[in-house]
């Protein structure tokens, strides 16, 4: 089974590119989604985040309120530092399973979105690593679509690894910068790249 990593920069377009790869017969699986299901009521994540940042990052229902811990941890380094090493390795348990499930049912091409892919050190052991990229004015556009200011952008933007230095690590680059066409074409040239199509 060839196994693909898409990473790339915050408000990329990575998600867009995942349905594409699945419109192209890819199995995706996503790594945003895993992180909000590990950080539920419930999971040995979600007692040990509560129990260091308390209990005033909860909502009304007791659920985390992501937004909330999110203006903690990306105003302190050494604490996005501590929320990563709590959920990252819980993340790629589930991504790990997942890619043995995928490989015993026979499939082909799985890719795995990853956004800190190099940040977190994990970017062996895949066929192929794929950067989603786009100029920073896109970035920031998207973002503020999101709900999210120009200083929170920054210090979410600055809490990650340089894009370039994401895009020349990377084995391809997918660059966002026009319509969803041109994306799908620059989609459908690297999986066929990969399959040797």
């Amino acid at each position: 089974m060839v196994r693909i990593a898409v990473t790339g920069g915050l408000a990329c377009g990575k998600s867009k590119v995942g349905e594409l790869l699945v419109a192209r017969g890819v199995l995706v699986c996503d790594t945003d989604a895993i992180a909000h299901d590990v950080i539920a009521p419930g999971h040995a994540a979600y007692r040990k985040i509560v129990a260091h940042f308390g209990r005033a990052i909860l909502s009304m229902d007791g659920v985390i309120d992501r937004r909330r811990l999110a203006r903690i941890v990306f105003s302190d380094p050494v604490k996005l530092r501590f929320l990563n090493g709590i959920t990252h390795p819980a993340v790629m348990r589930r991504v790990q399973r997942w890619l043995r499930e995928q490989e015993t049912s026979g499939c082909r091409i799985a890719a795995v979105l990853i956004p800190l892919l190099f940040e977190a050190g994990l970017e062996k052991r895949w066929d192929a690593v794929v950067c989603v990229a786009a100029p920073g004015k896109r970035q920031y556009a998207w973002l503020k679509a999101r709900g999210l200011g120009r200083r929170a952008a920054a210090a979410r933007i600055a809490a990650q690894m340089p894009l370039a230095d994401k895009m020349v690590r990377a084995d391809y680059v997918i660059y966002n910068n026009g319509s969803v066409e041109v994306l799908r074409q620059q989609v459908d040239r690297i999986i066929d790249s990969i399959s040797g199509e």
